[in-house]
């Protein structure tokens, strides 16, 4: 009898702490599922940054396999009702300054086939037209975007030739300030963006691709601003009025990227929605970088990237990590500064570091449109961040001919 009670006890704070996490579970009636799951349906599910193409080209996985460990893949997608999904083609900053197009190149030729393959259930999209087509066609759209903008290596026609093969945005930097522009992770060479990158943000908007400012220094996204002519975006950034981390953006950031016409996609990344969860995980990795220290230099590039690739988040504490209420409060504060029309979705989730308890891949997307909903968003403000302003961007900035 001891044991069935304690069971019993063990089972009822079970069903507590998972209605706390998962406030929309099958087990709480408080909000009409079968409503919630036909505005999920209408709306327009966008993530507007993922690094899946790490994990088709240095592991070789096929996307249309429920992938061991990770958040993404196409079954994940389907559960969880996403209907675009940005694929983030990385590039390595130590590549530059005559190695980085060489990877990207390759990224975007592993990321051809693995749509071709999988045809029946996605499409490489290219415009904001093409991802509307997609979507009715009951397929995922996938647009690629470069991240980090070295991977030109200071080439506008190598710029053009990404363009040509499919690429329909860039984040202009990664953590390296480069020949054009400042890096919020890196010291800086030019205090933004300097002739050439003034020259690469007109290029951009003429032959009609999203520029992406996350990463970038606040110099360079200001820079970027007063330069461009078409919304710009910053993919996968949080707020930094809640965690000050040099990813985030300001509140006047905020306002500056409102008034450009341009989106933040709030990042699911745990350092940057948690700045206690960022402290822990600095003091772990600061206990880890001595041993990484002593490993011998990897002369073959694509070993030493597939070995860093695959130890990714080896190093990441796993207590205290930041929920989907933290997720929704950066949303909060970006809808209440910049405005419902300017926030969206860019999760940056990757193959093996932890993500926020609630949302723990693509499956559960449809968590946020339930917590949303129970914050009070009316549904047409939900399906604007769900992926309505991103679609909005893509459109006015990409369906133009050069």
């Amino acid at each position: 009898m001891i044991y069935v009670k304690h069971c019993l006890f063990f089972s009822l704070i079970v069903l507590v702490i998972g209605a706390l996490l998962f406030p929309c579970s099958s087990s709480q009636k408080t909000i009409n599922e079968k409503k919630l799951e036909k505005l999920h349906r209408e709306a327009i599910v966008w993530d507007c940054h993922n690094d899946l193409a790490y994990r088709v080209l240095y592991e070789g996985l096929d996307i249309g396999n429920r992938l061991p460990a990770g958040h993404v893949d196409i079954p994940r997608l389907k559960k969880g009702g996403v209907d675009v999904q940005v694929v983030a083609l990385f590039i390595q900053n130590y590549l530059y300054p005559d190695k980085a197009a060489r990877q990207c190149f390759q990224l975007i030729e592993a990321m051809t086939k693995a749509i071709a393959k999988n045809a029946n259930a996605v499409e490489l999209a290219r415009t904001g037209s093409e991802v509307e087509r997609i979507v009715d066609q009951g397929k995922i759209a996938i647009p690629l975007a470069i991240e980090g903008g070295h991977a030109i290596e200071d080439n506008l026609d190598l710029l053009r030739k990404f363009h040509e093969l499919g690429v329909s945005s860039m984040t202009l930097t990664h953590n390296l300030s480069h020949g054009w522009a400042d890096s919020s992770g890196d010291k800086p060479r030019w205090n933004g963006i300097n002739d050439l990158g003034r020259l690469v943000v007109k290029e951009m908007n003429r032959i009609g691709m999203v520029i992406d400012l996350s990463h970038v220094s606040d110099d360079t996204f200001y820079d970027v601003i007063k330069t461009s002519q078409d919304p710009v975006i910053c993919s996968h950034s949080g707020c930094r009025a809640i965690n000050p981390h040099r990813r985030n953006i300001t509140d006047d950031m905020l306002q500056a990227l409102a008034k450009n016409g341009g989106v933040i996609g709030i990042v699911f990344e745990v350092g940057y929605l948690s700045s206690e969860y960022a402290k822990a995980r600095s003091e772990q990795r600061a206990i880890a970088a001595p041993i990484f220290a002593r490993v011998p230099r990897i002369e073959d590039i694509d070993l030493r990237i597939a070995i860093e690739h695959l130890s990714q988040g080896r190093d990441w504490p796993l207590e205290n990590l930041p929920t989907i209420e933290d997720l929704l409060n950066h949303i909060d504060h970006a809808v209440k500064i910049a405005g419902v029309e300017h926030v969206g979705l860019g999760a940056d989730m990757y193959p093996r570091t932890p993500s926020p308890v609630g949302i723990r891949g693509a499956q559960d997307y449809p968590h946020i449109t339930c917590g949303l909903k129970k914050r009070g968003y009316s549904d047409e403000d939900i399906k604007k961040i769900m992926g309505g302003n991103f679609l909005r961007v893509w459109k006015k900035v990409t369906d133009k001919k050069s």
